[in-house]
């Protein structure tokens, strides 16, 4: 609410943040075994180049460096490079900071007003808003289920 969002666009946002932090209690994408050859295979330009150019990881070990955390899970180079500046942190250099709930608030609320909000026309279409997110749209039902939750909350 700090931030200025209401209505369905509050709902849109909390409903976001607990689907991509598992209920607001991971501020960490969970890897599946050995972290730095999941995220290698996952964010690598080794073994995932056309990912890892999406992101802007440029060299081996950015996949394990830069990989999903915070609130809206901020994934990749490029994307830290960005929210670096634009909050006046170093996360290039300590990317471990967007897992810490504050900054990772802060993180969240630029991530929404800069690649969410333009590109949303109407805040009670989770479609729009989870490609603006997730482009892949994994996890549309529960991102939908927590809308409908956080909109009769917010109303």
């Amino acid at each position: 609410k700090a931030s200025g969002m209401k209505g369905s666009e509050l709902a849109q946002f909390m409903a976001q943040t607990k689907h991509e932090s598992w209920d607001h209690s991971r501020l960490q994408e969970k890897p599946v075994g050995d972290p730095d050859r999941y995220f290698a295979k996952k964010y690598d330009p080794t073994l995932a180049p056309k990912t890892a150019k999406i992101l802007g990881n440029k060299v081996r070990g950015d996949g394990a460096k830069y990989y999903g955390r915070g609130f809206i899970q901020l994934t990749g180079r490029d994307n830290y490079r960005m929210a670096s500046e634009a909050l006046g942190l170093d996360l290039i250099n300590r990317p471990n900071l967007a897992s810490n709930p504050e900054i990772a608030a802060k993180i969240a609320v630029w991530y929404w007003n800069t690649r969410v909000k333009p590109k949303v026309q109407n805040f009670d279409d989770t479609v729009a808003v989870t490609k603006t997110i997730n482009n892949a749209m994994f996890g549309l039902e529960d991102r939908l289920a927590n809308f409908v939750d956080y909109k009769k909350r917010v109303a």
